[in-house]
């Protein structure tokens, strides 16, 4: 009888186990189906290569928008409803109470409401475009239903409106800006230490600092041919974005034409990132590349006349204001007179709760967050650039541009946060221009809180296009740029901030004498890990570190030796980034508390410089206050090599330095949002993976912690290589799937070939899958 009853339990959870299987394989795409869809003109293929990568066939543009939107649907749905979301400020309507407090600030900030506005003044083209994309989307979700994620965390389903995908790029452009953590992280180092020290600390940019525009080719038109948020949901309100690209003439090149490199790097340690590849073809229109998913519009890659990539450009387009305001009354002081706030009620709908309802204040445009960021002690207001109007138009201007002018006109068009473009065409020609806002400063620093009494905002207008930084075919052949600065001088200050120009300087290492350079070579570049930053530290330790036992002198001796290549078996790697950040902890530890110090170590951007110009200054930083003694240089140097390497040994478990491997204690993970259920967990998120590269390399692999074990958080997300030969043909890697579900071979396929360097090549690749979209 006892066996009986366990054969029958095993056949129960046989048949449970299967029927859970099928119901979950059932929410897999299918990619081979034929359908009969609303509003076709004609017959739409979709064919798919071995990565599930779409190259969608049609025969006008209406057709192309809807298909897009379709199969965006069949690959990322659950990641744009998430998305629009959170643009909508509905995050607690899924996550509860915790997420009220950003819900708020989404809602002060007006993310959707500016998508609502913008979508009314585009031009009926473009709107017309949108509309069949979100008809796709709707179409998709209208037969399938929601997918299980959306179901798991309780989203029914919604129509889509254009609303919905220019809201996408109300949080793309917000996700850009970066400044604001930086003023807010001056504030609490002058509350800590007075502002007087503090200045010490404010971002600093040496003299030397190498610029994309040198000052013999600055503005050279030479043309051949043509005339306290919720931590929970930080990453997607935060500002980890870097990216460099580059481009070579065809005097420099290989083959008959230019070639051109892009990787943009939010990696963001997200499953999956925010970009999605694809090939669009219709009668007079033919894209390849980057698109950020929910978008219809490629944002890095190259069409069948010109290639194009962005990088971060950091113009500020954040400031924060204190503001003195009558709570009573109801208004606030300016220039000795007070005004009336503006306001607007708001409701916020929670998961098992009421909903919260609350009015949001406004001095002028600006919303007063105070309540977002109650440790300030005193009422603030946020003025952004983008209250101004957005334009992502341009965008679909530079897929569709036919010559020079409208590829130009389009990237004039654009209005968001700004990126340095570099583009290359057909006809030989290559161009790096500013594209997006650049908000003409008026008044303040944009480094630290203004004070809302003395002025309203700190801008004035935009700068005229005609002034915005360009290049077209320097002498030296090739363009650069790494998210450095753009000009030695300029004529207007929007007060950047800059990353400090290793990555360039290595990028113009590689590019300045080579001549004949071939795609090969351009891979190498990509996924190169040396750090031109290295010899410098080197330098220091060598200057300033006592080793006194075996283990100190045989981590000296590492140190000194190694090449400077961030590789994963590097053991020269592992004390090289730990004995940074430790530097510098132990500089700043004493001053502004360990906390600080390492919320302004990582961030490379405005503190790297800073810190050098520290030590060779001989400032009072470097005294350890904690103790009676002068410290001097050497002794700190010293004290961060011994942390550093107790820290090693206390990771690896043995005093072995050739065992201490880079990519042993430097990871790259890869976690979804669903990941944080411990179920769900083992099933959504990848990884982690020993990753080589470092902060300052070409394969970019910044990291977030001021000790060791390091996160590489930020990573080249697109990998695209264009070539000239004379038609372009591209060669590119993403790093992760196309499809977001965990049950799908398409979901981190990509990333397993990313991580081994690997690409592919649109043009050259096997039909794998082929879909096709019929009219009803």
């Amino acid at each position: 009888m006892f066996k009986k009853i366990v054969s029958v339990t095993a056949i129960l959870i046989v048949i449970i186990s299967i029927s859970v299987y099928v119901y979950l394989k059932s929410f897999l795409p299918d990619y081979n189906e034929t359908l009969f869809a609303p509003g076709l003109k004609g017959n739409v293929m979709v064919e798919r290569n071995r990565f599930a990568v779409p190259t969608i066939s049609a025969q006008n543009d209406d057709d192309l928008y809807f298909a897009w939107g379709y199969v965006n649907a069949q690959d990322r749905m659950f990641q744009m409803e998430f998305t629009r979301r959170v643009a909508q400020a509905r995050i607690s309507e899924f996550a509860g109470e915790s997420t009220i407090k950003t819900d708020y600030f989404l809602k002060a900030m007006g993310f959707y409401d500016i998508a609502k506005r913008d979508t009314r003044s585009m031009s009926p083209e473009i709107k017309n475009y949108l509309q069949r994309y979100v008809d796709g989307i709707n179409y998709y979700l209208n037969k399938n239903g929601v997918p299980l994620y959306m179901k798991l965390m309780g989203l029914k389903k919604e129509k889509w409106e254009i609303a919905d995908a220019t809201a996408v790029a109300m949080m793309l452009n917000w996700s850009l800006t970066y400044n604001m953590k930086h003023e807010l992280l001056y504030h609490r180092m002058g509350e800590k230490i007075g502002k007087e020290k503090a200045k010490a600390l404010l971002n600093f940019i040496p003299a030397n600092t190498p610029t994309i525009m040198e000052d013999k080719m600055a503005f050279n038109m030479d043309n051949k041919q043509f005339s306290t948020i919720s931590k929970e949901f930080a990453w997607l309100l935060g500002s980890k974005s870097a990216s460099n690209n580059w481009v070579v003439g065809p005097e420099k090149s290989a083959y008959q034409g230019n070639l051109f490199s892009s990787d943009m790097q939010v990696h963001d340690s997200k499953m999956p990132n925010d970009f999605y590849l694809i090939r669009v073809k219709s009668k007079n229109h033919d894209a390849v590349g980057a698109q950020v998913v929910g978008l219809p519009f490629i944002v890095s890659g190259y069409s069948h006349k010109f290639a194009w990539g962005l990088t971060n450009n950091g113009a500020d387009m954040v400031d924060l204001f204190s503001e003195n305001i009558d709570w009573e009354a109801k208004t606030y002081r300016y220039q000795g007179a007070d005004y009336p706030l503006n306001s607007k009620e708001i409701e916020i709908k929670v998961k098992g709760k009421d909903p919260v309802k609350k009015v949001v204040y406004y001095v002028g445009r600006k919303p007063v967050l105070t309540e977002s960021f109650p440790d300030l002690g005193f009422d603030v207001s946020l003025d952004w650039a983008g209250f101004d109007k957005i334009n992502v138009e341009g965008f679909f201007h530079l897929n569709h541009a036919q010559n020079h002018d409208e590829f130009i006109r389009g990237a004039k068009m654009i209005r968001m946060a700004p990126q340095n473009m570099v583009y290359a065409d057909t006809k030989g020609n290559i161009g790096y221009r500013v594209i997006g806002s650049l908000p003409l400063r008026e008044k303040g620093t944009g480094n630290i809180i203004q004070n809302g009494e003395e002025h309203k905002s700190n801008w004035k207008g935009n700068i005229a296009n005609e002034d915005y930084p360009q290049i077209t075919n320097p002498d030296r052949g090739f363009i650069a740029t790494a998210n450095n600065k753009v000009l030695k001088n300029a004529n207007f200050d929007f007060n950047p901030t800059y990353a400090p120009g290793y990555r360039y300087e290595n990028i113009v290492r590689m590019l300045r004498n080579k001549e004949n350079i071939d795609v090969d070579y351009f891979k190498k570049m990509q996924t190169n890990t040396y750090s031109v930053l290295a010899p410098k530290i080197q330098a220091f330790a060598k200057k300033y570190v006592s080793a006194e036992s075996k283990i100190e002198k045989e981590a000296f001796e590492s140190l000194m030796t190694w090449d400077g290549y961030n590789r994963k078996t590097s053991a020269g790697a592992s004390i090289y980034n730990t004995f940074y950040v430790r530097l510098f902890s132990q500089i700043l530890n004493d001053d502004i508390g360990e906390e600080l110090a390492a919320e302004y170590i990582i961030s490379r951007y405005i503190s790297q410089e800073t810190l050098f110009k520290l030590l060779k200054d001989g400032s009072n930083f470097i005294d350890n206050l904690s103790t009676p003694r002068l410290e001097s240089l050497g002794d700190i140097a010293t004290a961060a090599f011994k942390e550093s390497l107790d820290m090693l040994e206390n990771i690896f478990g043995n005093s072995n330095i050739e065992s201490w491997h880079w990519g042993r204690i430097h990871q790259i993970k890869f976690d979804h949002v669903l990941g944080k259920s411990a179920i769900l967990k083992p099933m959504v998120n990848y990884g982690p993976f020993p990753f080589e590269g470092d902060s300052e390399t070409n394969n970019r692999a910044r990291f977030y912690e001021a000790k060791p074990p390091f996160i590489a958080n930020l990573a080249s997300a697109p990998r695209i290589i264009v070539k000239f030969d004379p038609e372009p043909r591209g060669y590119m890697m993403l790093i992760t799937g196309e499809n977001e579900y965990f049950l799908s071979k398409h979901n981190t396929d990509m990333t397993d070939a990313w991580l081994k360097h690997e690409y592919f090549s649109v043009e050259e690749e096997e039909t794998v899958y082929k879909m096709v979209l019929k009219p009803e």
